[in-house]
């Protein structure tokens, strides 16, 4: 039985865990933080999972809250000026894609008790360099899915791929509940339950989803993204999560005014429900070398590291680990050398990591005239605005009318013909 290692206890690091031990393989998990460490922490991500993702859980049976979750059924996007104008508005359903967003210290926490029980090697322990080089030695393939660790030291960023320099918004979020903010149609202009996206020109974005902790059970989690130096950053000096929930309310105001009311007794759902900070997104090279000359590789977020503004970041951890069982198991009982580490990657990136990303960066900037052709059709034919947001799904189907005026046309043509011959 080869032996496969893996270095994190995140998205994923614990999915393809379940995934490889469920093709026979011997697994170990090493992460620093116990399930009970990881239950009663801080929230690290407020991260919506689209129905590709829920899938993949679902045919593992990890899907444990799946009838607890409440859905998010549709997108409803506002475009505002920086004085809180609406200047388009684009609302439209996921359909049979729609998803569900959980705590992941909920969902982390029972992973952790799962993986074990399933035969998985789990260990708690921070991994030293040392720690590393003697796992490696002892598997047929070590990956690391450490997210943001200083073990992402050993893989170099590539260049190439990088566009950031520095991080391109300063984030805050938080878990809230509140007698406006949760059920099955919390926003009277949207006749579903929303994810809600603002865009502010000039100022940021923010962001509040449907969303289920074991603290409060269903409430909703707000993201917000403020352009450094911008009027929106203004959450880096909360000291605590009360004063987060004070400055949302303040920003909300200021720059949603339309929205303030969802804001009435809303209150964090725990002590531990918010976060705050900045990170410069950031792909690596996919080998990392240890000091003895052994190779460990990258995956997740150590791998491609992007900005939450599209919600991709545990939805492409999943579509990498799908591509990583399929390129293991047909590895058979070949060498997992660097060669095999670098194809594996590439193949990746060319067929969905590039996509991610370039949708990604794409929502960091103003938006170009093939998407504004889009979106400017999608405010008024519900099909096109349900094509375009089925897409978060599979960022990959953006292409090729995202990046060409002529597919774009060709694209709100198809849909609108469509709607017609219905």
């Amino acid at each position: 039985m080869r032996k496969i290692s893996i270095i994190g206890g995140g998205q994923a690091g614990l999915l393809l865990g379940f995934a490889l031990l469920d093709k026979g393989y011997s697994v170990s998990l090493y992460t620093d933080r116990s399930p009970e460490q990881v239950l009663n922490s801080r929230i690290p991500s407020t991260a919506f999972l689209f129905e590709s993702t829920l899938a993949t859980e679902r045919e593992l049976g990890l899907n444990f809250w799946e009838d607890l979750v409440p859905y998010g059924e549709g997108m409803h996007v506002d475009f505002r000026g920086p004085d809180g104008s609406i200047g388009l508005t684009v609302q439209g359903r996921l359909g049979d894609l729609q998803g569900q967003a959980l705590d992941q210290r909920t969902k982390f926490s029972r992973w952790l008790q799962e993986f074990p029980r399933r035969g998985g090697k789990l260990v708690i322990q921070a991994v030293s360099v040392a720690d590393l080089e003697k796992i490696a030695a002892e598997s047929d393939l070590t990956m690391v899915a450490a997210g943001k660790g200083q073990i992402n030291a050993f893989f170099a960023r590539d260049d190439e791929r990088s566009v950031h320099s520095a991080p391109p918004r300063n984030l805050a979020a938080m878990l809230l509940t509140g007698p406006k903010l949760t059920g099955d149609h919390p926003w009277k202009r949207v006749p579903f339950r929303p994810l809600r996206f603002n865009f502010i020109a000039g100022v940021g974005e923010y962001f509040s989803l449907p969303f289920y902790t074991h603290t409060r059970g269903e409430c909703r989690s707000f993201l917000f993204e403020a352009i450094p130096g911008g009027p929106m950053d203004r959450f880096q000096d909360a000291r605590d999560g009360h004063e987060l929930l004070e400055i949302a309310r303040q920003v909300i105001a200021e720059f949603a005014p339309d929205d303030l009311h969802h804001m009435e007794g809303a209150e964090l759902t725990d002590e531990d429900a918010w976060l705050k900070g900045a990170f410069v997104p950031t792909v690596r090279k996919p080998i990392g070398q240890l000091p003895s000359g052994a190779c460990v590789m990258a995956i997740g977020d150590t791998a491609v590291l992007n900005d939450p503004i599209a919600g991709q970041g545990s939805n492409n951890a999943a579509r990498m680990v799908r591509h990583l069982v399929a390129r293991i198991v047909a590895n058979g009982n070949a060498a997992f050398d660097a060669a095999w580490m670098k194809d594996t990657f590439e193949t990746f990136w060319d067929e969905s990591a590039s996509y991610t990303t370039a949708f990604t960066n794409a929502l960091l900037n103003p938006p170009g005239e093939p998407v504004m052709t889009v979106l400017g059709a999608a405010s008024q034919h519900p099909p096109v605005a349900d094509a375009f947001m089925r897409c978060f799904d599979n960022p990959r189907n953006y292409w090729p009318w995202i990046a060409d005026l002529d597919e774009a046309r060709r694209f709100v043509a198809e849909r609108t013909e469509e709607r017609c011959a219905a």
